[in-house]
C-alpha cells in the first residue's frame, strides 16, 4: 500500500481489522493552521496552544514540530470508552530532538489513566493508572535523540498486562497491574506534545510527532507489527484507485507467510503475524493489483446470480443461497496465486479455509515446478461477505533445481536512485524491505569504480546500517568530475551479501551551470 498519509477528506474503514476499537486518530496531516483533526468518532479535535504549531516534513507526510516549551496539542477532554472497555492502547511515531521525559500523549498531567513519554537515554516510558495497581514500564532499547531518527511507539494495557513495543517488537511488559479505568472523571485534560491545565503548560514535548492513534482496547503483537509496517491500513478503503500514489516501487505487506516443501516440491503455507514480505512493482501493476482488489471487493454476488455455479461461487458456498446472501457468518480466508504481486488472479480462488486457520493449502493439482516462483496471497471475507483491502499476508516460493525451497538469503534493494547533490558528492537513496524473514538484514554494503568501469567488489566504501523498512541513503565525500558507477548490496546478520550486478550510473558534472538569461516574453 502507499507509504503516504492518506487525503485529509479520506474517512475510516470501520470494517477494518485494525480499526476495531480506535477511539482517537490524529494523523497531524493539515500541515498549515492550528488545528488537528481527530478522525476518531468521539471526533476529539485538538487546537494548538502556545502560538501557531509548526509543520515539518514528516516520513509519511508532514508532521508536528514541538519546540519543548509552551507549545502543545489541546484535544479538550474525554475517557475516548476507556471507562467501559478496561483496556486502552496508544501508537505514536516520534523523532525526539533531545534526552527527555516530556510527554508524547496523555491524559492529565498525572496519567488520568494513561501518559505515553519519553524517558532517559532514548528511551520511552509507558504509565496507565487505575483505581488499583497501576501500569509502570520502560522501554529497553535507546534510540537518538538528536532529531535523526524516528521511532514507532505503542503502549497497550489490559488487567495484569502491560506492555511497550518499539519499532513493532515487545520491549518490556508487567503482569502485576490490576483494577479499572472507570476512576477517571471528565475534567481531565488530554494532550499531544504536553498538556495545557489552567493556563499552564506541562512536560511540553522537544522533537517532532507524525501521527497518534488510540484505542479502547489492547492491541495484540499482530496487529502491533502490523500498524509498524502499514501504520494507514485501516483508511485503504476509501482511496480510489485512480489516485492512489505510489512513490516507491514497492508493495509494503503487515504479516507473513512462510512456506515448507518437500524434494517433490508440495507446498504449504503457513499463516504468520510477525514479519513482512514485500515484492517489487511498477506503479502502474500496483494501480491494477488495488483496482483488481475493488473489483474482488463485492463480486461474489454477480457471480452467483449471473453466472451460476462457478468454481469460485462453489467455494464460497453461495451457490446455496443463489447468490442473495452471505452464508459464512463467520467469515472465511481464501488463498490468491500470481506469478508477481502485479500479477495476482484475484478471480481465482484457489482454497477457501475457516477465518482464523493456522494452515491453508493449494489445491493438490497446483504444481510448483523445479525452478519456478510463484507469489501467494492471503485475504479474509468478514462476516458480511466484504473482502479486507490490505496484503496482510503474502509470500513468495522459489523452488530450486531439485524441488526444495531456496536457501533464504538477502534481497536486492527497491528504487535505488542516484543524483549529484551539493558541490561535487552524490547522494544514494533506496528502499529495503526483507523477503526473507529467515535472513534478517544487517547493513548495506556501498561499491563503486572510481571512474575505472569497473566496480571494485572486495572493498566497500561504506557501510550503512539497516534501520528498519525504509528509505535509507549515503552520501558521498568530493569528487573529481566524472562517470561513476555504484552498487548497494545487503548484508543479512549472519555475513552472506546479496550478489546483485544491478548498478547506478551518474555523470558528475564538476561546472557549475550558467542560468538562463530570458531575452524576450510577452503576455499573449
Amino acid at each position: 500500500m502507499p507509504l503516504l498519509k492518506p487525503p485529509r477528506a479520506a474517512q475510516v474503514n470501520w470494517s477494518h481489522h485494525l480499526a476495531g476499537g480506535l477511539s482517537g486518530c490524529w494523523l497531524l496531516a493539515e500541515g498549515a493552521g492550528d488545528k488537528a483533526a481527530d478522525l476518531g468518532p468521539y471526533r476529539r479535535h485538538g487546537v494548538s496552544q502556545g502560538g501557531p504549531p509548526l509543520w515539518k516534513p514528516g516520513e509519511h507526510g508532514c508532521c508536528l514540530d514541538f519546540d519543548g516549551t509552551d507549545e502543545c496539542i489541546d484535544c479538550g477532554s474525554g475517557k475516548f470508552g476507556w471507562d467501559v472497555s478496561n483496556e486502552l492502547s496508544v501508537v505514536a511515531y516520534i523523532k525526539p530532538d533531545v534526552s527527555q521525559t516530556n510527554t508524547i500523549f496523555g491524559r492529565s498531567t498525572y496519567a488520568r489513566p494513561v501518559l505515553l513519554s519519553g524517558y532517559a537515554g532514548g528511551k520511552v516510558r509507558w504509565r496507565v493508572y487505575t483505581d488499583s495497581t497501576y501500569c509502570h514500564i520502560v522501554s529497553t532499547s535507546s534510540h537518538a535523540t538528536d532529531g535523526s531518527e524516528w521511532v514507532h511507539v505503542v503502549g497497550t494495557w489490559r488487567q495484569n498486562d502491560g506492555r511497550i513495543y518499539i519499532n513493532g517488537e515487545l520491549e518490556n511488559s508487567e503482569s502485576s497491574s490490576n483494577g479499572n479505568l472507570s476512576f477517571v472523571n471528565d475534567s481531565q485534560f488530554v494532550g499531544i506534545g504536553g498538556t495545557y491545565e489552567g493556563g499552564n503548560y506541562y512536560n511540553c514535548w522537544d522533537g517532532r510527532i507524525e501521527y497518534i492513534l488510540v484505542y479502547n482496547r489492547a492491541l495484540s503483537a499482530e496487529q502491533v507489527k502490523w500498524l509498524y509496517r502499514e501504520p494507514f491500513a485501516m483508511f485503504e478503503s476509501s482511496i480510489s484507485p485512480a489516485r492512489v500514489v505510489a512513490p516507491i516501487a514497492a508493495i509494503s505487506l503487515a504479516g507473513s507467510v512462510t512456506a515448507q516443501s518437500a524434494a517433490s516440491a508440495t507446498l504449504k503455507s503457513l499463516i504468520g503475524i510477525s514479519g513482512t514480505i514485500t515484492s517489487t512493482s511498477g506503479t502502474a501493476a500496483l494501480l491494477k493489483s488495488v483496482s483488481g482488489l475493488q473489483r474482488a471487493k463485492r463480486s461474489w454476488p454477480n457471480d452467483a446470480l449471473f453466472n451460476g455455479m462457478t468454481a469460485s461461487a462453489f467455494k464460497l458456498g453461495t451457490t446455496l443461497s443463489l447468490g442473495w446472501f452471505w452464508l459464512r457468518t463467520a467469515g472465511c480466508s481464501v488463498l490468491y496465486r500470481g506469478l508477481g504481486m502485479g500479477q495476482i488472479d484475484f478471480a481465482d480462488m484457489l482454497t477457501v479455509a475457516a477465518p482464523n486457520a493456522a494452515v491453508i493449502s493449494p489445491p493438490s493439482y497446483i504444481s510448483h515446478d523445479a525452478g519456478s516462483t510463484h507469489f501467494y496471497v492471503v485475504r479474509r471475507f468478514n462476516k458480511c461477505g466484504y473482502l479486507e483491502h490490505t496484503l496482510a499476508a503474502a509470500v513468495k516460493i522459489s523452488i530450486d533445481s531439485d524441488g526444495e525451497l531456496q536457501e533464504p538469503h538477502p534481497n536486492k534493494v527497491f528504487n535505488a536512485r542516484i543524483e549529484q547533490v551539493d558541490g561535487n558528492t552524490i547522494r544514494l537513496v533506496w528502499f529495503y524491505c526483507p523477503l526473507e524473514q529467515k535472513s534478517p538484514p544487517a547493513c548495506f554494503n556501498i561499491y563503486h569504480d572510481n571512474r575505472t568501469g569497473q566496480i571494485d567488489y572486495e572493498n566497500p566504501i561504506a557501510e550503512i546500517t539497516y534501520q528498519g523498512r525504509k528509505f535509507h541513503s549515503y552520501q558521498s565525500g568530493t569528487l573529481d568530475a566524472g562517470r561513476y558507477l555504484f552498487a548497494i548490496r545487503t548484508e543479512d546478520a549472519n555475513g552472506v551479501e546479496n550478489r546483485t550486478l544491478a548498478q547506478l550510473s551518474i555523470q558528475l558534472n564538476a561546472e557549475s551551470i550558467d542560468p538562463v538569461e530570458i531575452l524576450n516574453a510577452e503576455c499573449v
